[in-house]
């Protein structure tokens, strides 16, 4: 097969983008990203979700590349241990003080590291999410068994509290620190100032020495905005939710349940 000259990044979102509605990524994009990646180009996963969740997918395109994980509070390479990872954590004080700051309001709060996760009550929109299994599981208050710093943070709130202003109030105490509250979900997360998934391409971008000009960059939400801002050629799936259109330079021909990213790609490099 023949190499590509000059390579490029091919940046993916997960759940709505390179996932289709059975969160399943189809034979036809898989097989066309495989050959890409033989012909020389970097696709790179980034996403919102936690390392395991995405390894079944990693695998199944056949990747060697570095992941943009937890919205680019975790940049790592599964393969490559001289790639040199970004790995951000909250001290478990910084939580617990937040914890109690909202006081009444919080229904349910999960929290994990690489290797644990520690939920006050049974979420299963949340286990679906971030699948629980292989973790060490803690369940019960997390003021009393809260005893490592950690990757995230969630914090279920009931819509009427969780946009008040009172949550940014309180973590203005760590400058570095900052609440994204989900749309149409009832949470709201910590998040670094500087973590982003257009951090996370910059990495990687500054690992393969490749160009700005050579990166494209597929999303569905705001979550994806920095990855938009940071590549030449941004994609918003046709399926999104969210009207970003004046956010990228072009929407997808099809949505993702019918190999958007292929016909795109196809598109874009010809």
């Amino acid at each position: 097969m023949k190499k590509v000259v000059e390579p490029y990044i091919l940046a993916f979102d997960m759940d709505g983008t390179l996932l289709n509605s059975k969160k399943k990524i189809s034979r036809k994009t898989a097989r066309f990203l495989r050959k890409l990646s033989k012909m020389g180009h970097h696709i790179v996963i980034a996403s919102g979700r936690p390392p395991r969740s995405i390894k079944g997918y990693y695998e199944q395109l056949k990747l060697d590349t570095p992941v943009v994980a937890y919205n680019g509070e975790w940049i790592y390479s599964p393969v490559d241990p001289n790639f040199k990872e970004v790995r951000r954590s909250f001290p478990k004080e910084v939580v617990l003080e937040v914890i109690d700051k909202v006081g009444k309001n919080v229904r349910n709060v999960m929290c994990e590291s690489d290797a644990d996760i520690w939920v006050d009550q049974k979420d299963t929109y949340l286990g679906n999410f971030f699948w629980y299994k292989g973790m060490d599981l803690h369940h019960g208050n997390l003021k009393d068994i809260l005893d490592k710093n950690t990757m995230t943070c969630l914090i279920h709130c009931p819509e009427e509290y969780r946009h008040a202003s009172e949550i940014e109030k309180i973590c203005e105490k760590w400058p570095d620190i900052l609440p994204i509250f989900w749309i149409g979900k009832p949470y709201f997360e910590l998040h670094h100032k500087d973590a982003s998934k257009g951090d996370g391409l910059r990495v990687v971008a500054e690992h393969y020495n490749i160009p700005r000009e050579r990166i494209i960059a597929f999303g569905d939400a705001t979550n994806d905005i920095e990855m938009f801002e940071f590549a030449k050629t941004s994609v918003l799936m046709s399926n999104a939710k969210y009207d970003l259109k004046e956010k990228v330079t072009m929407v997808s021909v099809k949505d993702n349940d019918h190999d958007g990213i292929y016909h795109t790609l196809k598109k874009i490099l010809k």
